[in-house]
């Protein structure tokens, strides 16, 4: 049997393999540690984060100049107005685009940091956005991400629940030199808290349909336009007679007040007004509790219809109020302005050069005039002599305020607004009973009742002062009334009837047909002119 003989020589040999091996061995393992603990090794303060403080300094820098740069164009873009243009408590704008901003944070991110995702607003962030966005088109916006949000000053005020419907929303893009016209939202609201910096906003623009809705803005509320400095001061002549202009656009007409102090019901008021194509008249509106009284005075300027109240109540209960009133038919809104320094019943209301003189009263001789600019009633010069002025008339003529009848029957009195003085002089013509006084073409028409003739016309210029009749209507204990002028037509309306008296300057003359009266007047019959809108009033036969 053979046997396996092992030469010392080959032994050796093995041996120094297995440590050549074992050596080897060890050397990678080494290696292998040295290397992952350079690999997991924090960074030093001298090293990687240095590099980091240096980019996010950068990345500061760069915030600033384009935050800067989007705010200045922002404030030079700034609506005014906090509650005006209200776009809900999220309505913000813009800064940055989220790609710039990932673009930015990545080209920053020191090394080491490329997997870290989990701070908030980080790339981490923008790219899940970004890929929600692309993949499903909505539910990571702008407006459901704060970061990437720049707030306004003057918007995200909460609106309030009963704001109505509105014009075209505005929305101003940041660092964008456009704007974008949204369908109208109920959440936003043009008015007068911003329709000045719209305006100049719309036109730096030109945008011209947005200069015409604030430019309706401002005529529809001419009142408060007036009396807004902010608003008013820093229009131009030629806007600020656009928008007065405005509010004449739509055909004249004639409105009477039909005011019903017994009638305990409501709605008994009620403000009418005349279509002359038809021949008819139609409901406008009723008046308000408030604005109805006995012995009140009216007159319509800028399109709007004023009321100074008389005595409220009834019986022992009556009183003289100093309440004054005014009717917007553009807006169909009453409201109520400063109220009189004294109570007039029963006097006389005339617009001159863009105030309102209530004029004497019972037991008054004293002057009021309202401005206004101010939304203040200042006395003015009484009148002469202490005179009272009951059952008067008054009129405009060539720019001064002409008095007679009632109390001043035998007189005429004339007062000049830039002397603030009176001047007395005789009333030429007939001693009858003078029922209305109005002016148009620079005459003036003073309407005389004679029980046995009926209606007198007599006539004066302004200039020559010589009273002479014109023109005469037969009518047997012709009954009070009082007129209307629309242009060179004077409409007669009592209770009873309805006159058309043509102030031609060669032959005034009446007309040949008795138009259709007041239907079933319940009280005080009040005649004034007011445009309206064609097209936009509810008509409503009566």
């Amino acid at each position: 049997m053979s046997q396996r003989v092992t030469v010392p020589w080959q032994s050796d040999m093995q041996l120094a393999g297995k440590l050549v091996l074992s050596a080897a061995a060890l050397l990678l393992l080494t290696l292998a540690y040295r290397f992952y603990k350079s690999r997991s090794a924090p960074s030093s303060p001298g090293g990687s984060t240095l590099a980091a403080d240096a980019c996010g300094e950068t990345e500061r820098r760069e915030n600033t100049a384009q935050d800067g740069e989007v705010v200045a164009s922002l404030r030079r873009r700034q609506v005014f107005g906090g509650g005006a243009w209200q776009g809900g408590g999220n309505a913000r704008v813009s800064a940055l685009e989220p790609r710039q901003v990932l673009a930015r944070r990545d080209r920053c991110l020191p090394v080491g940091k490329e997997e870290e995702r989990g701070e908030p607003g980080g790339s981490g962030d923008l790219a899940e956005m970004l890929s929600g966005e692309e993949g499903s088109g909505h539910g990571h916006g702008i407006a459901e991400n704060p970061q990437l949000q720049l707030p306004m000053e003057g918007f995200g005020a909460p609106l309030p629940a009963n704001t109505p419907p509105a014009s075209p929303r505005l929305e101003l893009v940041a660092g964008a030199n456009f704007f974008q016209m949204s369908p109208p939202a109920p959440d936003t609201l043009l008015d007068l808290g911003n329709c000045y910096e719209v305006l100049c906003m719309a036109k730096a623009e030109k945008l011209s349909h947005l200069q015409e809705a604030a430019y309706k803005v401002m005529s529809d509320n001419y009142l408060q336009v007036l009396r807004t400095p902010s608003i008013y001061g820093r229009l131009n002549a030629r806007e600020r007679e656009l928008i007065l202009q405005r509010r004449m656009k739509g055909k004249m007409c004639v409105t009477v007040a039909d005011i019903s102090t017994q009638d305990p019901d409501l709605h008994a008021s009620r403000l009418c007004y005349y279509d002359d194509g038809g021949d008819r008249w139609y409901h406008l509106c009723h008046m308000p509790p408030e604005a109805v009284s006995q012995g009140c005075a009216m007159c319509s300027m800028f399109n709007y219809l004023f009321v100074v109240a008389g005595c409220e109540g009834s019986g022992r209960a009556q009183r003289p109020s100093k309440r004054v009133f005014c009717y917007d038919p553009l807006t169909n809104i009453w409201r109520e302005i400063c109220s009189l320094n004294q109570a007039r019943p029963h006097c006389k209301l005339v617009a001159l050069d863009g105030c309102l003189y209530a004029i004497g009263g019972e037991c008054l001789y004293t002057v009021e005039r309202y401005d206004p600019r101010q939304d203040r009633w200042t006395f003015t010069a009484p009148l002469p002599h202490d005179t009272f002025a009951v059952a008067h008339t008054a009129t405009v003529c060539d720019g001064e305020i002409y008095v007679t009848g009632g109390t001043l029957r035998y007189v005429l009195l004339r007062y000049a607004a830039r002397r603030d003085s009176w001047i007395v002089s005789p009333a030429g013509g007939s001693k009858d009973r003078t029922a209305e006084m109005v002016s148009t073409k620079g005459f003036i028409y003073r309407f005389d009742l004679n029980r046995s003739m009926g209606i007198g016309v007599y006539r004066c210029g302004a200039k020559a002062k010589l009273w002479y009749e014109c023109a005469t209507y037969p009518m047997p204990y012709p009954s009070c009334f009082q007129c209307a002028v629309v242009g060179g037509l004077v409409h007669c309306i009592g209770r009873r009837f309805h006159l058309r008296f043509l102030a031609d300057h060669i032959s005034p003359r009446f007309g040949t047909k008795e138009l259709q009266p007041f239907p079933s007047p319940r009280g005080s019959l009040l005649p004034a002119v007011l445009v309206l809108p064609q097209g936009g009033m509810e008509q409503v036969q009566v």
